[in-house]
């Protein structure tokens, strides 16, 4: 009888234990770009390189890069100057792993922010973000 007891009290705490399935990575995307100047001047395009590393084992894809302007009015475009895909602010856009290559062209005078965050589409890694300020002149 005491068996029974021992063995129920142990199925009873091994049944109890909680498991959960909230997964805290400790893996990171890191967002390299490179800065276009404390000035810029209005309606000049600038390059904008980037680079899209992780310290994970996940895949090469499923990577996306969000852009916001807190100040200022600009553009932001995908590709080389022969090819631009335009980039619509707070809609994640795919982003490769890598080196890619961005166009920003400011279109207003006066002190002008980007935001940039680089983010997995699955959320498993915590997202990297990227701030630049800059004075736009005529």
């Amino acid at each position: 009888m005491k068996k029974i007891i021992y063995c129920g009290l142990i199925g009873l705490a091994m049944g109890c234990q909680s498991e959960s399935l909230d997964i805290q990575a400790n893996y990171r995307i890191r967002l390299n770009a490179t800065y276009p100047g404390p000035t810029l001047k209005v309606h000049q395009r600038y390059s904008l390189p980037m680079e899209l590393l992780t310290d994970s084992y996940y895949s090469e894809y499923g990577y996306q890069l969000q852009f916001y302007q807190e100040t200022g009015l600009g553009r932001l475009e995908k590709g080389s100057d022969l090819e631009q895909l335009p980039i619509l602010q707070k809609v994640g856009i795919p982003i490769p792993l890598g080196p890619s290559s961005w166009q920003y062209t400011p279109e207003a005078t006066g002190t002008s922010q980007i935001v940039l965050i680089a983010q997995q589409e699955r959320g498993y890694t915590k997202p990297d973000t990227v701030r630049f300020s800059f004075q736009v002149q005529p």
